[in-house]
This record gives structure tokens, sequence and C-alpha cells, in this order.
């Protein structure tokens, strides 16, 4: 008997599997049943990257990237499935590859740079964290310790040694980008058209509602964790882009990044996050200081000095919620910013007695799950060094902040090492990223959500060694 399979002998082999997988996803979606096609649709885009990071494990970044935008929002969709646990995936299985394919022939001497000793030091305290007297579970450890240190760890080490060109940066840059541009899209259809089943039910958790319904407005937070990573997000890429349209010569990317600042500024408006500010003004203060350029340094500093005098000393816009919103970040007796302080105040009480903080797990969201009704675990903790300080005491703290004083002077004498002008100006403007991020972090936890923690780390990677720009792409 003549099959398909006969006159075509590579449709059985390519395509009648991609058939039957689609009759059986159409035929769940007609019963009713979504979580069937789902997990078809996501065992088959596991497939298909393990295919790709195989042939190539830049792939892998490309992959974790998606992931990191994502994965949070398609939770909302299909709680039943461990999307959280997609950065994990890709994490491990790009370890694992790491090791199989290419271990003995890569360049480890990429690897010996001031920026990987610092986070490998940081992972080592991590891991020693284990036997702190005051941790409440291996459990809580593990959960926790991989946004606090093995994410920044695996993701350095990996990129180090394999994103090392400038289409690697490209890449980066553009997947960046058009996801976030997504995201601000998402944020409009929010705002204006309003949410989906799926979303309300979320702003109905307790304690969600009240952080993003203020005075009957929406604090938009699109498909990202929430307002204050999606404006802290919004923010950060809005800085980037707006930087490499600088000094970038092709018209077509410069119309991009500027699309993309437009985009994201807006973003970052619409969610309400008045800490988010600090990320361009403070970025924007880290490019003058880089470009030692005295006429740009003054005329930058005059517009943001009058920018910031109108939002502090008049009441131009006052009937705009966004810019009412981000006054107040101008207000030092703000009520959300004296309780951040009173918490503090007696964050330090409780440090006073335990040097060493209360362990990895121990505070925030983790704090809640594994010890609840705990002093830690009910303290708010809007701050990412807060964090640091409940869970690693004064000393951890003292420790994260020197690996982090490490990798911005690192970043300084990359930039400086850098002569061809469009790589220092990509590398300044990644530089004041980082710099707009770790101090946003002092008024929320920015530095270790998704898919800033991911932008950073990757972003780190470039920094790190001015070498990384003129070696050969990493082989398929």
């Amino acid at each position: 008997m003549k099959t398909i399979a006969t006159y075509y002998p590579d449709f059985a082999k390519k395509y009648l599997p991609v058939l039957l997988a689609g009759m059986l996803v159409s035929f769940a979606i007609l019963k009713g049943e979504m979580l069937l096609p789902t997990l078809l649709i996501v065992v088959a885009v596991a497939l298909l990257s393990l295919v790709a990071m195989a042939k190539n494990l830049t792939w892998g970044f490309y992959l974790l990237m998606f992931a990191a935008f994502f994965s949070t929002g398609a939770a909302r969709y299909e709680p039943n499935l461990p999307l959280g646990l997609l950065i994990d995936f890709i994490l491990v299985i790009m370890f694992i590859l790491f090791f199989m394919k290419e271990f003995k022939g890569l360049q480890w001497g990429m690897l010996k740079t001031p920026v990987f000793f610092a986070v490998g030091f940081w992972m080592v305290i991590n891991c020693m964290e284990i036997v702190n007297p005051e941790s409440r579970s291996f459990e809580a450890w593990f959960y926790a310790m991989r946004g606090v240190s093995l994410y920044l760890f695996l993701t350095i080490m990996i990129g180090l040694l394999y994103l090392r060109h400038s289409k690697d940066f490209n890449w980066f840059i553009n997947i960046w980008f058009v996801c976030s541009i997504l995201g601000t899209l998402w944020g409009i259809k929010q705002l204006y058209i309003g949410l989906d089943e799926a979303e309300k039910a979320w702003l109905e958790i307790p304690g969600n509602l009240s952080t993003h319904m203020l005075f009957g407005r929406l604090r938009v937070f699109s498909f990202y964790s929430d307002a204050g990573q999606f404006g802290a997000s919004q923010a950060h890429t809005a800085l980037v882009a707006f930087i490499l349209s600088i000094n970038e010569k092709k018209t077509a990317r410069r119309v991009f990044y500027w699309v993309t600042a437009f985009f994201a500024f807006y973003g970052m408006l619409i969610s309400g996050t008045r800490g988010a500010f600090a990320i361009p003004v403070v970025g924007f203060f880290a490019y003058f200081f880089l470009i030692r350029n005295w006429k740009i340094i003054i005329t930058g500093t005059v517009i943001f000095g009058t920018f910031l005098g109108i939002l502090k000393f008049t009441f131009i816009g006052q009937g705009i919620y966004q810019i009412n919103r981000l006054r107040t970040a101008m207000n030092p007796n703000d009520a959300s910013l004296m309780v951040r302080v009173e918490n503090q105040k007696r964050l330090a009480n409780y440090l006073d007695h335990h040097i060493l903080g209360g362990g990895i797990g121990s505070a925030g969201y983790w704090g809640q799950r594994f010890s609840p009704n705990t002093f830690l675990a009910n303290l708010a903790l809007d701050s990412w060094y807060v964090r640091i300080a409940a869970e690693f005491g004064y000393v951890g703290l003292v420790l994260y902040l020197m690996v982090l004083l490490i990798i911005v002077v690192s970043s300084i004498k990359t930039i400086a090492q850098t002569v061809d002008p469009e790589a220092r100006n990509q590398l300044i403007a990644l530089f004041c990223g980082l710099a707009g991020i770790l101090v946003a972090s002092y008024g929320n936890q920015v530095f270790g959500q998704m898919p800033t923690a991911i932008m950073i780390y990757v972003s780190i990677v470039f920094l790190a060694k001015p070498e990384n720009r003129n070696v050969p792409p990493a082989k398929p």
C-alpha cells in the first residue's frame, strides 16, 4: 500500500509528528482543556531549545533572556506549570552542555578577571550560609540562594567564555529592546483596554491590589512580576537605548534606539514606580562622568537640574497622574518612605543581636513560605540591600558591597581601555544602566528580580574584559 511517505520520504520524518501534534492540540482546545496544549507547546519549545543549545550554546543566552521576560507573566495563565523554573532549567542545561561539549577546548583564560573571582567568592559565601546557625532549612536556602548568587555566578561564568563578539552584543540588545517594547505595548493594553481574567485573578491575591490600585488608578505591571519591576526595567531600558543612540552611525539602528527609549520611558511612567526615576538620573550623571566632555556635562546638568526643579518646586503637569505620582518621589516626608525608614530601624535592632543575619531564605517571600510568622518573614523588604543585610547580616552586606565595588571599578577600567569609539559607547551605555540599577535597588528589590537581573548579569559580562569584544565568536 502506497502512503504519503512513499512519495515524500521526508514527510513522515519531518512533518507528520508536527501534524499529529497540531491535531492533538486542536482537539484539546476544542474540549476546553488548556493545560494539555500548553504542556505540549512547552515540551516542544523545550526540545527545540535543547537542539539549538546543543548546536551553539550562545543560543542559551537568548532563550535565557526570553524566559526572564515572559516566564513570570506566563505563570499567571498556567499556575499549575512550574514556569518559574525556566531560568533554572536553561542555566542547568547550559552548564551540562558546557561540560559535555567544549570543556577542554575553551579559552579558560577568559575567566581570569576580577569580576569572575568576585562573584565566585560571593558564591562561596552563599554556600557557607548553609551552616548559618539562624538558617531555617536547607530547602529555604536552596530556593532563595538561586536569585542571590547562583544565577549571577553561572551567567557570568558561561558568558565570559561564550559572549565574545560584537554579534553577541547586537543579539543581546535586539532581544532586550524588542521584549521591552512588547512589555510597554502590553502595559498600554492593560491601562486602556483592561485586564484579562488571569491578570484580575493575580490582582486579587492579598497584597497585590493594595499596591497596584492606588486612588482608583492602576499601576501597570504588564507581563512582569509587579509594577515595581516593570517600571525599573523600562527605566533601565530607556536609559541604555538613549545613550546607545547618541553615537550610533547607522540610521536604522538609531531610530530603533529612539523608538525603544520612547516606549520604555512611557512604560516607566504608567507603572507608577517612583523609585525607577533614580535610574535615568544616576545613569546620566554616570554618563557625564565617563565621557568627560565639559560642554555635555554642563548642558546635561542644567537640563536635569531644571527638570528636577520643576518636579520639586512647581505644580506643572500636576493634573497628569503619572507626573503627579513621579513628583511624590521628591518629597522627603512621603508616608511610604517613612515606613521604609522605620522598617530599617527595626532591622538594625535585630542585626545588633544577629551579626550573621537570619540566613538565606529567612526573609521576604521565601521567609513567608518556609518560616511564616517570624520577625524577618513579616518585615517588609522594599530594598535589595536590606534583604541582603537581613539574611547575611552586617558582615555579609559589607562583603556583598565589596563584590559590587569590584564590578564597578573593573567596568570603569574596561571602558578606559577600550579604544574603538563604537564599542566604548556601547560599554558606557551598559555601565550607566548598571549604575542606575545599583542605586535604585536601595529603594526596591530591583537587582535580583527578572528580567532586570539577567540583563544586568549579561551587561557585566561585556563590561568584564576589554578583549571580549576582539576575539572570534564561539564556534557552533
